[in-house]
């Protein structure tokens, strides 16, 4: 499996740069923020993206990822608003992931 799969990503808006989207893992020490939005890639295929609901607290959806191509992952999440996301991955390591969503 990737070294991004089985792990709960959290988006580093601060970092951002252009189009890209800078993620680090959950544990990363962020600066005070008003939530952040993230994601897991499961390794069994399941997608949980994690958003800040209207009231600011805390809120699931579960899908399902596949790698198109190596630096290429799409997220579907099916239900009353269905949504899918395409995520062209630009840098990959333990500790920061660089991505442009797609769609």
């Amino acid at each position: 499996m990737p070294e991004w799969s089985g792990k709960r990503w959290l988006h580093s808006h601060e970092e951002d740069h252009g189009d890209v989207r800078v993620y680090r893992p959950a544990d990363f020490p962020f600066p005070r923020s008003r939530g952040r939005h993230g994601f897991e890639l499961r390794d069994d295929g399941t997608a949980v993206e994690h958003y800040s609901g209207p009231d600011d607290r805390p809120r699931t959806r579960t899908g399902r990822w596949r790698a198109e191509t190596p630096d290429r992952v799409r997220l579907s999440f099916p239900g009353e608003r269905p949504r899918e996301t395409t995520l062209e991955i630009l840098e990959s390591s333990p500790d920061r992931l660089l991505v442009i969503p797609r769609g």
